[in-house]
């Protein structure tokens, strides 16, 4: 169990971190509601969720009645959403009284939630960080601990929980290159909110030790490793690749490129390596699933700009599969679009060579395990940084492989179409690697339940009842 002197000290002895805070946030107030209305009313990007985002969650909450103990966790996307999701199963087992509240901010992550079936007792938007929002929800969710995320660490909710007595836990916590060179500029604000937090497990060595540098008390980070390893890759039967083949009108023995998780700029490199691809491997097909499926009619025009028919998957009961035939008459190579939610990880299977996107351009990179756990070699970019420790086994097992750009993304293509050899290692050594690094999940659930009975032993107040 965690001990406190007193108040205080859970804060790191100061709320000068949560004051900067807070005079920032009202000096950028204009802008932040120049934004939201810009979302509002965007209707290419809109802004989901708003009165949920607002503290409107009474609605979803009515299965946190009782007097069971309350778990949040927050995950802010589909790939939080996705990690965290054998942690939830974990802790099902070990707590099966626990009830558990789940809270995304996009409607990707939400809709990740909903297709992993975790039934949630309650699911809805993370609150705005403003204090009148956030204990609003609180008032209503009533946790008696909060799980956050990778680095879903938010003031106003930090300072909030740890004045009611939440006990509050970071799990897959990791620091980016990025998310350390900005930290740094405002390490008295990070310093503060890492002190309201009672653990850290952190993803690597490397993650717990940018935690510390930060102001994070080193007695209250551990190293518990990464539960997107725990996910769930179920296999896919030899009927429904057959089914996925013939959807996309591929022949039962052609070569498969897929590009996934794509984001701008990279469809187009993607395409011109296809097409130079072509003229040594003829019968090669390519699919392309961009990250967000709304994307998909851009993607379209791209596609025909490159004189390729397009097949977009999510009008597959409207438009009956791809049309074979060009304007003129003749032949036409068609190129699915993967514009749906929870079909990726299973489509991996149908492809001979797998690309994964934002990482050709500087995004971050997306998770690379899906094409490795069904024993398909993974490209990326050399933009990995949220993904740099999963990056780093994947060049070590030698079931990834880093392009830096058009030219390396052909290169190493075409070296493993024309090697039967690497393809049936890597087939075997994939899902080997998942296994061997496998674990973190049961480790972080462990941490969770333990403080847990820490947070139960201790009454749960409101802000009045502080206040007063």
């Amino acid at each position: 169990m965690l001990e406190y002197e007193d108040d205080n000290d859970r804060r790191g002895g100061s709320r000068i971190g949560w004051i900067l805070y807070n005079i920032l946030l009202v000096l950028c107030l204009p802008l932040i509601a120049l934004y939201l209305l810009w979302r509002l009313l965007s209707p290419s990007k809109p802004l989901v969720g708003f009165s949920e985002r607002a503290g409107g969650i009474e609605q979803h909450v009515g299965g946190l009645e009782g007097d069971d103990p309350v778990i949040w966790v927050h995950a802010v996307s589909a790939g939080e959403a996705a990690a965290v999701t054998p942690v939830i199963r974990q802790i099902r087992v070990q707590e099966p009284l626990a009830r558990i509240a789940l809270s995304t901010i996009t409607a990707t992550g939400r809709e990740m939630a909903e297709s992993k079936n975790l039934d949630p007792d309650a699911l809805f938007y993370f609150p705005f960080d403003v204090p009148l929002v956030v204990n609003r929800v609180l008032d209503n969710v009533r946790p008696d601990l909060l799980v956050l995320v990778e680095t879903e660490i938010w003031p106003n909710l930090l300072h909030a929980a740890a004045r009611r007595g939440v006990r509050i836990i970071v799990v897959n916590g990791r620091i980016s290159d990025r998310s350390l060179g900005r930290a740094r500029f405002f390490k008295p604000v990070m310093a503060w909110m890492l002190r309201n937090i009672d653990l850290i497990c952190a993803q690597s060595q490397q993650d717990a030790d940018r935690f510390i540098s930060l102001g994070a008390h080193a007695d209250r980070v551990i190293v518990t490793g990464n539960s997107k390893f725990d996910e769930q890759f179920p296999p896919v039967r030899e009927a429904e690749k057959s089914k996925y083949r013939q959807d996309f009108g591929f022949p039962a023995d052609a070569p498969v490129l897929l590009a996934a998780s794509t984001h701008e700029g990279e469809e187009e490199l993607v395409l011109r390596a296809f097409t130079r691809l072509r003229i040594d491997h003829t019968n090669l097909q390519l699919i392309i699933a961009p990250r967000h499926p709304e994307r998909g009619g851009r993607v379209e025009e791209l596609v025909h700009d490159h004189g390729y028919a397009a097949y977009r998957r999510s009008r597959a009961l409207d438009a009956g599969g791809c049309d074979p035939l060009a304007p003129d008459g003749g032949p036409q190579v068609c190129v699915p679009i993967l514009d749906t939610i929870g079909e990726l990880a299973q489509v991996y299977s149908v492809s001979t060579v797998s690309f994964v996107g934002n990482s050709l351009v500087p995004g971050g990179g997306h998770n690379v395990l899906q094409p490795i756990a069904q024993g398909k070699p993974a490209l990326f970019g050399p933009h990995m940084e949220n993904f740099r420790d999963i990056a780093s086994i994947c060049l070590r097992e030698e079931v990834g492989f880093r392009v830096r750009n058009l030219d390396e993304l052909i290169e190493q293509t075409d070296r493993l179409l024309r090697s039967e050899g690497d393809l049936a290692l890597i087939a075997a050594r994939g899902p080997a690697v998942i296994d061997k690094y496998s674990g973190a999940s049961r480790r972080n659930s462990d941490r969770i339940i333990r403080l847990l009975g820490d947070a139960t032993d201790q009454p749960i107040t409101s802000d009045r009842e502080l206040e007063g």
